[in-house]
């Protein structure tokens, strides 16, 4: 039998309703935020209001995309999921290192202790906040975060370390592993690292590779691979128009692959109504469906993508 593992507990899969498989509800103000302004949401009572937008819309569950100690508030997303009624599944993992201060952990600490971080925040609880090294909630994360670069995994050796701890948590857990791909990083790479660890292809998935790689056959070839794309390019206007990611979908989607293809925003503060953007938590339901329906795709491959695939991608065996 597999759950879903949220930050208020573990539910049944068919739980879940309407899943945005990349958001971010919440980062606190730190070194990601230093990197760019757009990375910091801070405001809970703005936040909530966002996810109420998103519930009455017809929203059931996000995944929130952040990792442990990149400012992550495992305590904001327990009360913002139970004020809200969406179901919130949290991210343990890591993110680039051009998001961390010289003294985190990813720098410091050794591979298996990293390791068993992340394997205590999926099967014990997560730490509370970006700097606490200590204190702990009851909440636990339903996914492991991982980041890969320009220069790819390879690119030295703090990053080969943590997505070897990744890899050695995924395996231990049964856990989805989340892989955030940057332009020019080497997808099939990737892929062909995690499966020499040990993990299972329909474990892994793929963000942004609507935006990282525009040649639609690499992404026939990953998805033959049997793992998932998560695409999130959507009202992303300064990369592509939503056409140009309608036009993606629809060649997955007849190529037959519409069983590995998950949906978000990735939204940032510039992407969240409640912070003053034109767009929002409940664009995909409100605006890009409707849209993809009335150009090709079926009820039921929507569905799919944003229902079903969550269901099976975010599944934990029990």
């Amino acid at each position: 039998m597999n759950i879903i593992r949220t930050v208020l507990g573990d539910i049944r899969p068919g739980d879940l309703g309407h899943t945005q498989c990349h958001e971010h509800l919440f980062i606190e103000r730190g070194k990601s935020a230093e990197v760019s302004g757009v990375l910091l949401i801070d405001d809970p009572v703005k936040s909530e209001k966002e996810l109420a937008l998103y519930k009455r819309a017809g929203g059931g569950a996000i995944v929130d995309a952040q990792p442990v100690m990149a400012g992550r508030s495992a305590r904001w997303q327990m009360a913002a999921s139970r004020r809200s009624g969406v179901s919130v599944i949290a991210a343990t993992g890591f993110h680039k290192t051009v998001f961390y201060e010289d003294d985190s952990y990813v720098f410091g600490w050794g591979e298996e202790r990293i390791a068993q971080l992340y394997v205590n925040e999926i099967q014990n609880g997560m730490l509370a906040s970006r700097g606490d090294g200590q204190s702990a909630t009851r909440a636990r994360a339903g996914l492991i975060k991982a980041a890969v670069d320009e220069g790819g995994i390879f690119a030295d050796a703090t990053y080969q370390k943590l997505h070897t701890a990744a890899a050695w948590a995924q395996r231990q857990t049964g856990a989805p592993l989340m892989c955030h791909v940057e332009p020019n990083a080497d997808a099939a790479e990737i892929v062909n690292f995690y499966r020499d660890k040990g993990v299972a292809a329909d474990r892994l998935w793929l963000a942004h590779l609507d935006r990282a790689n525009k040649d639609p056959a690499a992404h026939r070839d990953l998805l033959s691979e049997g793992i998932y794309l998560e695409y999130d390019t959507i009202a992303r206007f300064k990369v592509h128009s939503d056409e140009d990611e309608r036009k993606l979908i629809m060649q997955m989607l007849e190529a037959g692959y519409g069983n590995r293809l998950l949906l978000g925003l990735d939204t940032t503060r510039a992407r969240l109504k409640s912070y003053g953007a034109r767009t929002g938590l409940d664009y995909i339901l409100e605006t890009f469906l409707p849209y993809l329906r009335a150009n090709g795709a079926t009820g039921e491959q929507c569905g799919r993508m944003l229902v079903k695939n969550p269901q099976e991608a975010l599944g934990i065996a029990q």
